[in-house]
């Protein structure tokens, strides 16, 4: 991927020009959305040493990725049988060599801003993980970055139909409890270190877990909000009864695991402390 040509407007910060970041996209049946990001990753491919690996989940579908005579990928995996979400992108990470590996959906786009160096520079100063600001199509911040899920804050959220995120977007950085799945970047070692997501979460809430578990393990979970990248949500869970079925499933097991309890009792018992 050396020789990718990188635009003045992709020019990552000099610091990070050397960084080899693996960067998974799955695909369910959606080629033509995969495309542009793909496109978009090509043009800063060269000066970040990124190892793209797509994923078609849906290799049967009308609307399947097809491999290219000229890929802009490196590896291109064709699922016999749909995954979900945390076992997909855990296949991609086998046998990853780079120092960090990125998250990232399909309708995510970088529209010429490169995100990767600011994230890469976080995770260089406390490893972890590390994401952007999300905005929609119209420039609005989407809920990307929250506090840890409770039963209180998903009524309020519900009632007050909130949809921002739960930290102020001012600086550079911050520390979060959680970050969307969206785009997410790990140190390698991290990664690997965790097992991954847990593939108990067929989809929704495995980047709650995998955040929790991070911190449990005494690294940190940055929102880093000098950079931005834009995001089309489709709520799939508010309109279609599978992927609400799957949601709940996964907030359930989500609030029953250990991870979930472990860190609330230590928020609790650092709040103890500090009074």
């Amino acid at each position: 991927m050396a020789s990718r040509g990188v635009p003045e407007s992709f020019e990552p910060a000099a610091a990070d020009v050397l960084a080899k970041i693996a960067v998974s996209v799955i695909s369910h049946g959606q080629g033509e959305l995969v495309l542009p990001l793909l496109h978009e990753l090509a043009e800063i491919g060269g000066q970040l040493s990124l190892r793209v690996i797509v994923t078609e989940n849906l290799p049967s579908s009308a609307g399947a990725f097809q491999p290219m005579a000229s890929p802009l990928y490196d590896s291109l995996i064709l699922n016999p049988e749909p995954k979900g979400f945390g076992a997909n992108h855990n296949a991609a990470f086998a046998g990853c060599e780079s120092d960090f590996y990125c998250v990232i959906n399909p309708d995510i786009r970088l529209a010429g801003a490169e995100p990767f160096s600011a994230l890469v520079s976080a995770l260089r100063k406390a490893a972890g993980i590390a994401a952007p600001c999300v905005r929609n199509s119209a420039g609005g911040l989407e809920d990307s970055a929250r506090h840890v899920p409770t039963l209180g804050r998903l009524a309020r959220r519900a009632i007050l139909r909130q949809r921002q995120a739960d930290y102020n977007p001012e600086g550079l950085g911050k520390a979060v409890d959680w970050v969307a799945g969206m785009l997410m970047v790990f140190n390698a070692d991290v990664f690997r270190q965790l097992g991954g997501f847990d593939e108990r979460f067929h989809l929704y809430c495995e980047d709650v877990d995998i955040c929790l578990r991070t911190h449990l393990q005494g690294y940190s979970v940055h929102w880093v909000t000098s950079v931005s990248v834009l995001h089309d949500a489709q709520r799939d869970s508010r309109r279609k009864w599978k992927y609400l079925a799957w949601h709940v499933e996964s907030m359930t097991r989500l609030f029953l695991s250990r991870s979930y309890f472990a860190f609330l009792r230590r928020r609790a018992g650092a709040g103890r402390a500090a009074s």
